[in-house]
């Protein structure tokens, strides 16, 4: 990885809030197994819309490479291990993809 001073918009509020939220969704899939039914698809909801509309808000703020790449290493991570009936690789990468295409959406 590249080391970080070399990008100055790393630690620009913005992106620590992008990472925040990343950092939450990749947990939060990662408890989906503890959740049942309705609830766990409030939680899948509110992950695929609120890391995107956070993305869309940090491509505004710093330019959509930055935010693009780091939502990109956060997908590099691939899918929290959870309960097998859950299918924690779809929702990550769905959510991660539709991240980068909201920050896309900014231009």
């Amino acid at each position: 990885m590249n080391d970080p001073s070399d990008h100055p918009s790393v630690d620009h509020p913005a992106i620590v809030r992008l990472r925040a939220e990343l950092d939450a969704a990749w947990k939060g899939i990662g408890a989906l197994g503890q959740l049942e039914g309705v609830r766990r698809d409030r939680v899948v909801a509110e992950l695929r819309t609120a890391v995107p509309d956070v993305a869309s808000r940090a491509a505004r703020e710093v330019g959509t490479e930055a935010v693009v790449a780091e939502i990109d290493r956060f997908a590099d991570a691939g899918a929290p291990g959870t309960d097998p009936a859950v299918p924690a690789a779809g929702i990550w990468e769905d959510v991660v993809q539709t991240a980068a295409e909201a920050a896309r959406a900014t231009r």
